[in-house]
């Protein structure tokens, strides 16, 4: 789907503040409430735009930790990719689960409360699947940048 500038804008808008009104971001965009309702609609349609959440303060929530867990799995099969993926994202501490190429098969997410937890997680929910090989973990001592946010550009 190409959008123009002013769907690009709408996209923008949202992801800097999903609660924006349609009134705010027709003031912003130069149109009123009732198209730029359309066009949302038309992108939510699109699958453009997917879902709307609230990013919450892992730290507030206890949640101190992230960590990147690389795992290799025993076999490549399609029905061991799909048993390993079905059981990962039943796993509330794993954010993310990339399927990648390299050494390693998946690379997750992960967040943890304390050392202890993170402990319990890879033992207790990651490790001991039937398809799991092998886990690296890496431990996130900071972070510079995290966004949600993709960019969007104005098509030549």
């Amino acid at each position: 789907m190409v959008l123009d500038p002013v769907d690009q804008e709408i996209c923008r808008l949202l992801q800097e503040n999903g609660r924006m009104t349609f009134a705010d971001i027709a003031q912003r965009v130069g149109l009123t409430a009732a198209p730029v309702l359309a066009r949302v609609n038309k992108l939510e349609a699109a699958g453009v735009i997917g879902s709307y959440h609230a990013v919450l303060g892992r730290e507030k929530l206890g949640f101190a930790m992230t960590a990147f867990v690389a795992v290799i799995l025993k076999s490549h099969g399609t029905a061991e990719c799909r048993d390993f993926v079905a059981a990962i994202v039943e796993v509330p501490e794993v954010l993310e689960c990339h399927h990648i190429a390299g050494e390693e098969d998946y690379l997750l997410k992960v967040v943890a409360q304390s050392p202890k937890d993170y402990e319990r997680l890879i033992n207790d929910r990651i490790t001991n699947l039937p398809q799991v090989r092998r886990v690296k973990t890496i431990l996130v001592l900071s972070s510079a940048k995290e966004s949600t946010t993709v960019p969007v550009k104005v098509n030549p």
